[in-house]
């Protein structure tokens, strides 16, 4: 518990994030601890090349944000009373019941693309600009993103509920002490009892992130098995994914399997909240939003390629860098690019090609 405290309060003091008690208990911490100095140096160098910047937000906050989020996401049914003395009224309703429940079912079962091949795996995809709410067996709620895909095994709840996720979905996870909850992707495993968070892991992005609105998770780097970090809610933990990033001399490595293999750069920070908005930016998507905070265009183009279902093309690499915030809704994907030009201190332009095709240039 103390090694996850230093790395969560290291990746605070990079990010800027951390309390003047947080940094004198980091030096505590590390002055008590058996770890080397240069261990925790290099691992404070690690977190420095990632910037995310963040606003810290209180406690009462994050509850109050909770309440209005948990209100959108779930909203209670309303129960209207029967009349105790019409048995047969009774009786049609109870009936009725049941043939709606097993119709809803039989219908949510085909939305919902689930497949079960040879009888072993559920399988469970969002086509592009169509994100998908779904119920997992435990009655944890996910919603799914365009373009990703959620798997899990037939013995589901008996030992563990496991899920593996490609893509980027949002999580509800109903509280079960005895059967812990755990989302795999390529970069992270992450263990939950009851929580919510969204996980964005596409295999063709060069970062995975997991952001944590209320409970817990635990976090464990797949290059990196023996470092476990603990989120609280409102924090984020970002991962540079080394399969799409060219391996350099200072990349830090570890030992696995009897191999070195380079450990993933992380930060850690805070996730980001509009004014009056319940949801955060990360989840934003979930109400068919674009949203996004101090992101490249290369990676606002990515979930732009996802929300509307186009392919986009820079001509000029030098214009993927530009950073912006906002969000979009109800416009085309030719007027987000419109806007985007405008708030642009660098010129740039595009044009739409056949098969839904765009190309961004100077």
């Amino acid at each position: 518990m103390v090694a996850n405290r230093i790395w969560i309060l290291i990746g605070k003091k990079v990010s800027g994030e951390a309390t003047l008690q947080e940094l004198e208990e980091l030096k505590s911490l590390v002055a008590d601890s058996g770890d080397s100095v240069n261990t925790i140096g290099e691992f404070e160098q690690m977190l420095q090349t990632v910037n995310i910047e963040s606003t810290h937000i209180s406690d009462e906050e994050i509850a109050e944000r909770w309440e209005l989020f948990k209100h959108k996401l779930a909203p209670e049914p309303k129960i209207l009373p029967l009349k105790q003395n019409n048995k047969l009224m009774f009786f049609w309703l109870v009936a009725a019941s049941v043939l709606v429940f097993f119709a809803v079912t039989f219908v949510l079962i085909a939305h919902n693309g689930i497949n079960y091949p040879l009888g072993s795996m559920a399988k469970i995809s969002a086509p592009a600009g169509e994100p998908k709410k779904i119920k997992l067996p435990d009655g944890s709620t996910v919603w799914l993103n365009a373009k990703s895909t959620l798997t899990y095994n037939k013995h589901f709840g008996v030992k563990l509920r496991e899920v593996n996720l490609v893509g980027e979905a949002f999580f509800d996870v109903v509280r079960d002490v005895n059967h812990p909850f755990v989302v795999s992707t390529a970069s992270l495993h992450l263990k939950v009892l009851g929580t919510s968070f969204n996980v964005r892991a596409f295999e063709n992005e060069k970062k995975s992130e997991a952001a944590l609105v209320k409970g817990s998770i635990e976090v464990t780097l797949v290059n990196n098995p023996d470092k476990k970090i603990i989120l609280k809610p409102s924090e984020k933990i970002t991962v540079r994914n080394n399969d799409l990033e060219p391996a350099s001399p200072s990349t830090i490595r570890a030992v696995q399997n009897g191999r070195m293999v380079p450990i993933p750069l992380i930060t850690l920070s805070n996730i980001h909240y509009k004014e009056q908005d319940p949801i955060p930016v990360e989840a934003q998507w979930i109400e068919r939003k674009l949203a996004f905070e101090s992101e490249s265009l290369e990676d606002i183009a990515e979930r732009m390629e996802r929300y509307y279902d186009v392919t986009i093309d820079f001509k000029d690499e030098s214009l993927k860098g530009m950073v912006f915030s906002g969000v979009f809704k109800d416009e085309t994907v030719t007027d987000a690019l419109k806007n985007l030009q405008d708030a642009s201190s660098v010129p740039f332009k595009f044009k739409p090609e056949a098969n839904n095709q765009l190309t961004i240039y100077k």
